[in-house]
């Protein structure tokens, strides 16, 4: 009978353990990133009463007598199952689907987690705002090119204080030239003024000039002039559909030192205008020539307004002119064995010799997953199988408080042989 009560108080002591995980998870039913646990229970060891014997002659043999002294809790294991995804809105919000785990750093320690509640701090760090730790990654360089070779780094977005500028390097004209624009006594010459942008993203007009020849008749010289001085110039032949053949180009070079007017010392400005669409037909004098840009690939200078985050983890800055460029990539981490993880609190795993040590690389690689921007992971916690759970853990702690309930009994009434 005593024994039976030691066994039965195992009993307890398990089955108070699976209670506590259990509570665990129904109190993180909400908590983002979490990972729910489960319990797993072993018997103890058992007591030999009597040892098989095998068969001899006619007798048949006998099986060992046995009876065991309890149950342990044999695992509590983590279950890293995906949780739904919750669409925030907030830029800096991410979500991982697949096996991978954001990497945190505060310069000494290094953490794993599936929580993505990012945020900006004031030095334009990506960090999880409830420990400081800044998000790891791969930074790109000024053409946005990204080098995963390299170990992750510190991730940063400088929101309003970077700039970005591009040159013009192609301008595209569309209109018509009239042919039956006269050439006597004087040659018509059709004008027009753009706007092009130099290496500083200072805005620079350039006149354009089109005189219309007399010989051949359906060709007209092109001249382009900057503040005077002539940059670029040639000649456009019209077919007898008044067209031009298509990829008509012309190349206009404006020296640096011709823009240094306001101290800066820009590289020459070199940049193609596209002619092809340019026409010449007949319009009557009423009408005339309307050759006019359509477009230019150049833009001022622009500040990082905002960004966002592809499913590849590149975080795309986007600035005031209409620019964007990729600033990082979020670096993922996988493990041999997640189960060997060492939770620390904080939506935290640590990297433990179960684990293995984390294999690094950008999502989409390596069975990594995929980055959602703008989303949470919820809890994985299944709420209707905690519950159920409970009410069987509930059970089984009973059940275990009525042995030790009967052996006392038992036992009192075995003392009571001697009255």
């Amino acid at each position: 009978m005593g024994m039976a009560m030691l066994t039965a108080v195992t009993g307890l002591q398990a089955h108070q353990r699976k209670l506590d995980v259990i509570a665990n998870n129904i109190a993180n039913i909400n908590t983002v990133g979490f990972r729910s646990s489960r319990v797993l229970f072993q018997n103890l060891f058992s007591q030999l009463l009597s040892g098989g014997s095998a068969p001899v002659g006619n007798f048949g043999g006998s099986n060992p007598q046995q009876v065991g002294l309890g149950v342990k809790i044999g695992s509590i294991d983590i279950s890293f199952q995906q949780g739904s995804l919750l669409y925030t809105g907030v830029s800096s919000d991410l979500a991982i689907q697949g096996n991978g785990f954001f990497i945190l750093s505060d310069g000494q320690k290094t953490a794993y987690t599936r929580d993505g509640s990012f945020d900006l701090n004031a030095s334009g760090y990506l960090i999880d705002p409830a420990t400081g730790m800044r998000v790891q990654g791969y930074l790109a360089d000024d053409q946005s090119n990204i080098d995963t070779n390299q170990p992750p780094r510190d991730i940063v977005i400088p929101i309003g204080s970077a700039g970005i500028v591009r040159p013009t390097t192609l301008v595209n004209l569309i209109g018509n030239l009239d042919a039956d624009a006269p050439v006597s006594p004087n040659p018509t010459v059709v004008t027009r003024t753009i706007e092009v942008y130099d290496s500083l993203g200072t805005p620079r007009s350039v006149t354009i000039s089109f005189t219309k020849q007399a010989t051949p008749a359906n060709q007209w010289l092109w001249e382009t002039t900057y503040e005077g001085n002539v940059v670029g110039s040639g000649a456009l032949t019209f077919d007898v559909n008044g067209a031009l053949p298509p990829g008509t180009e012309g190349t206009v070079t404006i020296p640096g030192s011709l823009m240094n007017t306001n101290g800066s010392q820009p590289a020459d400005l070199v940049f193609d205008i596209d002619f092809s669409e340019v026409t010449q037909l007949a319009t009557g004098n009423s009408v005339g020539s309307d050759v006019t840009i359509r477009s230019q690939d150049g833009f001022p200078r622009g500040v990082l307004q905002s960004f966002n985050i592809g499913a590849n983890g590149e975080i795309i800055g986007v600035f005031s002119n209409g620019l964007t460029r990729v600033f990082a990539q979020v670096a993922l981490a996988t493990f041999s064995n997640v189960g060997g993880l060492l939770q620390d609190g904080n939506n935290m795993f640590l990297e433990t010799p179960a684990s293995g040590s984390a294999q690094v690389g950008p999502p989409r690689t390596g069975g990594r997953g995929i980055v959602s921007g703008g989303v949470l992971e919820s809890s994985n916690v299944d709420l209707g199988n905690e519950f159920s759970s409970l009410i069987i853990t509930q059970r089984g702690f009973q059940a275990n408080a009525r042995t030790i309930t009967a052996a006392d009994t038992l036992l009192q009434e075995t003392v009571n042989l001697g009255r």
